[in-house]
């Protein structure tokens, strides 16, 4: 109450604390000022929960990537009335990896009962991560089985000293660990180490989180190819005394059992199925670069829909083909196996492709699993790389996507920008080689058909 009354009436007032103790307390002129100032704020471990009072209400939008971004365990959001009186309260709290909200009267507002997980999986990240991309990797880990119920910052420093500020960390948070996944690049020998000083801990990583989605989604040949050839790669290139949580891997790669684990049977298991992997790649490659031939004598040309994952290219493709063509989802990589069918376009026939969503940050053993997809993409005439402008840091997204394409054989000219979800976008940034476009929009999918209608055309004229 003191601190509401202390500020102008029209100001609001931004609270910060860690548990119960003040960390910082800001005013600002109007609700523009607090969301210019929230959208330069940095995640830290000084503060986890966040008051926000306002004489008017306060849409911070999705709260669940904003929580996770910021790190946050809870948020309140206060409306007061003329007197400054406080009338109501929105109070949003964790619960393991739930977001859960509570709408009251102010004065008649009880505040929940702490739970304490057990054994919660706990996220490491770079102190310089931006939000965006811990809210990003949080859901990469839900989507992968392990829901996250805490997460700390650590610097790059401390990681280059061992493993003492982790360990030292959830001593002072008296957390009892039963998972941890490490967003940052960490040797295997530091995941070993870490592994051995925390009993009955399992220590993940961010590859482990793509791999065990793969194995999830994957249906066809191709996508389970995929997994076998990360995971020998993986395998190969640590060759860890244990595969820390590749066991959660149906997939695996072998070594299961008793006496399995000693390294002259490991390197013998490994060798050959490194060798039977290779050759299934050898043979889906092959079988790919037949069709791409028989589709270039067909002389029908090829229009392929990349982007993030996520941004919503399963759902621009099933809309185009005016089918259920292929899954869609708002999970990371919600289909793996890529898709091609036959679409006529006002009388001219053409091939589209539905390709697996990209994401930052991938290995080069997951990268490398993606040289088929690349040259898919790469022999297309057209290229719409769809974006979700709706999402904190879709700039970087799209520069990641386009950069990845064009290093791996795509030709910039090519590739033009469909950004997604209009009907969300609350400030529509300048489109440049593209447009905004709304899936469910039987105008808008007119518009994109045309689109690639005339764009195909012009290729014939030239």
């Amino acid at each position: 109450m003191r601190i509401i009354r202390e500020r102008p009436l029209s100001a609001v007032k931004l609270i910060a604390l860690n548990g119960f103790e003040l960390e910082r307390s800001l005013v600002f002129a109007s609700n523009w000022g607090l969301f210019d100032y929230l959208e330069t704020l940095k995640p830290s471990n000084l503060f986890d929960f966040l008051i926000i009072a306002s004489k008017n209400d306060v849409d911070l939008g999705d709260i669940k990537p904003f929580f996770d971004g910021m790190l946050l365990k809870r948020l309140a959001i206060i409306r007061h009335d003329e007197e400054k009186l406080p009338e109501t309260i929105r109070f949003f709290y964790k619960s393991g990896p739930k977001i859960e909200e509570i709408s009251s009267p102010f004065f008649l507002f009880k505040e929940p009962a702490p739970q304490k997980e057990e054994d919660p999986a706990v996220a490491f990240f770079l102190t310089d991560t931006p939000s965006s991309e811990i809210a990003e990797n949080i859901k990469l880990a839900e989507d992968a089985g392990f829901p996250v119920s805490e997460s700390y910052l650590i610097s790059e420093n401390s990681v280059k000293h061992g493993i003492n500020g982790i360990t030292s960390l959830l001593t002072q948070r008296m957390v009892k660990a039963k998972c941890i996944i490490l967003f940052f690049a960490a040797a295997p020998a530091f995941i070993s180490k870490l592994e051995h000083s925390l009993e009955n801990v399992t220590v993940l990583s961010r590859d482990d989180m793509i791999i065990s989605i793969f194995d999830s989604r994957a249906n066809g040949s191709s996508g389970k190819l995929k997994i076998e050839s990360i995971v020998v790669a993986k395998e190969r290139s640590s060759f860890r005394q244990k595969i820390t949580g590749l066991s959660r891997i149906k997939g695996g790669i072998g070594l299961k059992g008793p006496g399995e684990t000693k390294e002259e049977e490991r390197r013998r298991i490994l060798k050959k199925r490194e060798k039977s992997v290779r050759e299934g790649l050898e043979k889906e490659f092959s079988r790919q670069e037949f069709q791409r031939k028989f589709r270039k004598k067909s002389n029908i040309k090829t229009v392929a829909i990349v982007g993030y994952t996520n941004a919503g290219k399963s759902t621009l493709f099933n809309a185009l083909m005016n089918e259920h063509a292929t899954d869609e989802s708002d999970r990371f990589f919600s289909s793996i196996d890529p898709k091609i069918r036959k679409l006529n376009l006002f009388g001219m026939p053409v091939f589209l492709l539905d390709t697996v969503g990209f994401i930052s940050e991938m290995s080069e053993d997951v990268i490398d699993t993606f040289n088929p997809t690349f040259s898919e993409i790469s022999n297309s005439e057209l290229i719409l790389d769809v974006v979700d402008p709706t999402e904190k840091g879709w700039e970087r997204r799209k520069s990641f996507v386009e950069s990845l394409l064009v290093e791996n054989g795509s030709k910039k000219e090519n590739i033009f920008t469909l950004f997604s979800k209009k009907d969300r976008v609350r400030i529509k940034h300048p489109a440049g080689r593209g447009f905004y476009y709304n899936a469910f929009d039987g105008e808008d999918i007119l518009r994109v058909k045309k689109f690639i209608f005339d764009r195909l055309n012009e290729e014939n004229e030239q």
